[in-house]
């Protein structure tokens, strides 16, 4: 949602930019409402097992984002304040 506000600003990109941008993020909630509707189906696929291997991959991938977010700005505060 982010990307449509920033874009919005008709001075710095044109409307072609905007339109792009609105249409691949409308993609993207469409293929989200998909997979969501499939849920039930995709759950009875994968079975239990999966799903909770899925989930504590998911969660690790998280946890590294968070303490690479957190690192990065623990270094950017000591290379403002040095």
């Amino acid at each position: 949602m982010m990307a449509i506000v920033l874009l919005t600003d008709n001075h710095r990109f044109h409307i072609g930019d905007q339109i792009i941008t609105a249409g691949i993020m409308l993609l993207v909630l469409f293929i989200t409402y998909l997979l969501l509707l499939a849920a039930n189906r995709i759950q009875h696929l994968i079975g239990n097992a999966g799903a909770a291997i899925i989930s504590r991959v998911m969660g690790l991938i998280l946890a590294a984002i968070a303490v690479n977010n957190l690192l990065i700005g623990v270094r950017d505060f000591f290379v403002q304040i040095s």
